[in-house]
């Protein structure tokens, strides 16, 4: 019996010092980058971004593995709410405006990044780095239907979010006899919550291939060798019908 009533005592102590015990505050927690908008970044030029994520709004220095790339913040931090009705874990509760400046001289495709608050130093985010002799393309709306797809030239980077739910981008591009088009989605690894569908069509609309999720990859990628000369339609979509303006993504179309 003695031994019952102490285990309760010990309970009951335990429980009073876990409830004395302060709270962790937010800015006691690292900050954490969720997607970078836009997705990429000149050579040669300063771009300004959106940086969104978590505690964001009191970053305060911007810091490149690439010693000769520069960051810093030029905007008040806010904070937000999670956009369409979305759980603020998939996006961030928090932003704030970077300016990052890349040197011509770097040739990475992709540079890792770290911010800093408060409560110490980021996880490593990523930037990618535009491609020059690769053309690029806003997105242009409306292209949700095979009608309106949306014509582009290849190769091309294209540039455009999925702005809400059940959207659906479609792009339009013409392919040769026998040429193999490879159809690049670039938007859950860097960050995006856009869990991108692709699949390619004939004008008909009908499916001539989808796109397959390699090893070590979360964006599909789409090859496809051309039984006929002609036109072909290009469809995005998110996998759960969600859409909103961090929904961001690059299309790379190319011939192989």
């Amino acid at each position: 019996m003695r031994s019952i009533v102490s285990l309760v005592f010990v309970g009951v102590c335990l429980s009073a010092l876990a409830q004395d015990k302060p709270k962790e505050k937010a800015k006691d927690v690292p900050p954490r980058i969720t997607v970078v908008v836009p997705m990429g970044a000149d050579v040669g030029k300063t771009t300004k971004l959106l940086l969104r994520g978590f505690a964001a709004d009191d970053i305060t220095e911007v810091r490149f593995q690439e010693p000769r790339t520069t960051g810093k913040v030029v905007g008040k931090g806010k904070k937000v709410g999670a956009p369409d009705k979305m759980k603020p874990m998939t996006v961030g509760d928090s932003e704030i405006e970077i300016e990052v400046t890349l040197p011509k001289e770097v040739t990475s495709a992709v540079l890792p990044f770290t911010v800093v608050g408060p409560g110490g130093e980021s996880l490593p985010g990523s930037l990618l780095v535009n491609d020059p002799d690769l053309p690029r393309l806003a997105e242009k709306e409306p292209n949700e239907g095979f009608k309106s797809a949306m014509p582009v030239p290849m190769p091309v980077c294209i540039e455009g979010k999925i702005e809400r739910a059940q959207d659906v981008d479609v792009f339009r591009v013409e392919c040769q006899k026998g040429q193999t088009i490879v159809v690049d989605l670039q938007s859950a690894r860097y960050g995006s919550p856009l869990e991108g569908m692709l699949a390619l069509h004939d004008v008909t609309g009908r499916i001539l291939a989808t796109g397959a999720r390699r090893a070590n990859r979360t964006d599909p990628i789409i090859e496809y060798t051309a039984t006929e000369g002609g036109p072909l339609l290009i469809s995005l979509i998110d996998a759960a019908d969600r859409g909103g303006s961090m929904f961001v993504y690059r299309l790379i179309v190319r011939a192989k």
